[in-house]
């Protein structure tokens, strides 16, 4: 029986090469966008159905899942890949609580929404198949540990760390697989965002507030820079790769690390002293560089 995944975040990074990859392998491959755009290259892959979808608009997950239930029918769903994300980048000081929101939606509400509205398919193909439906959530090592100016985006990833751990027990009771999937720094677009946020950030802040950041941000987006500029960055296809090993497994493990570094981090990092933890930080960061000034500033005008 040919199996079919359900992918949200399809059009770049680790989606995008997990669609052609999971496609290659003759899957029917659900592929969500956003753009219209973006509809006709994933037309172009044999055996992909775009499906055009906001991971964080109720409706848009209707429409989503009616279509896969009409193409699927009584042998259900295989898998879903809950890799749609985004992130966000602003000292605390001056983080914007719509922004804050919007990173919960997509990080953590719509993995929540998206598996709990697929439940019905996954089980309807665990009725004929020994080997069972599963579940995959994709974090990042930033649910791992945090690092500063991206309070919300560590937020969303070690909620989403602890809410799959939850899923495990709750969803084995429909003998569904609940699989963590961590990458480790890699080569996609959302790298990029990262540092990029960082400049509309400081542009909406006030003088003095761009006094006390701006050497810390520039050195930040430099570091994340000169990370996307390194060749021993993983890339998607890499990832991809791994992701659909996983997926076949009979059964899968639990926890899954898409990357050395999200595995040293995790048990190596993590299990560090607080204060080396936070001496590493410092220092990497230039934290210890801030500007004397320490007066609480306003926060910027919001429309």
């Amino acid at each position: 029986m040919k199996k079919s995944v359900f992918i949200t975040g399809a059009t770049s990074g680790i989606g995008r090469a997990a669609t052609v990859e999971f496609a290659s392998h003759d899957y029917d491959v659900f592929a969500t966008y956003r753009s219209e755009t973006d509809r006709h290259t994933l037309e172009a892959i044999a055996n992909v159905h775009p499906i055009q979808m906001d991971v964080t608009v109720p409706a848009d997950l209707d429409r989503a899942y009616a279509t896969v239930a009409a193409k699927v029918g009584a042998r259900g769903l295989y898998a879903v890949l809950n890799n749609a994300g985004t992130t966000y980048s602003a000292p605390f000081e001056f983080a914007d609580e719509q922004r804050a929101r919007q990173v919960m939606e997509v990080n953590l509400m719509a993995p929540y929404r998206i598996t709990q509205k697929f439940i019905p398919l996954l089980v309807a193909h665990n009725r004929d198949n020994k080997v069972k439906a599963r579940v995959v959530n994709i974090a990042s090592w930033a649910g791992l540990m945090s690092a500063p100016f991206i309070g919300f985006y560590n937020a969303s990833k070690f909620a989403l760390i602890g809410l799959t751990e939850s899923m495990f027990y709750d969803l084995r009771l429909l003998d569904i697989h609940t699989v963590l999937a961590i990458p480790g720094l890699t080569k996609t677009p959302l790298l990029a965002k990262t540092t990029g946020d960082l400049t509309a950030t400081l542009s909406a802040m006030p003088e003095a507030g761009r006094a006390r950041y701006q050497n810390l941000l520039d050195h930040y987006a430099n570091l994340g820079a000169s990370s996307a500029s390194n060749s021993m960055l993983a890339r998607p296809e890499q990832l991809a790769r791994k992701l659909h090993r996983i997926v076949e497994k009979p059964k899968p493990r639990y926890k899954n690390y898409l990357g050395a570094d999200a595995n040293f981090i995790d048990n190596v990092m993590t299990r560090l002293p607080w204060a080396a933890r936070v001496a590493m930080n410092t220092r990497m960061y230039k934290l210890d560089s801030r500007t004397p000034e320490t007066q609480a500033l306003p926060l910027p005008a919001t429309a």
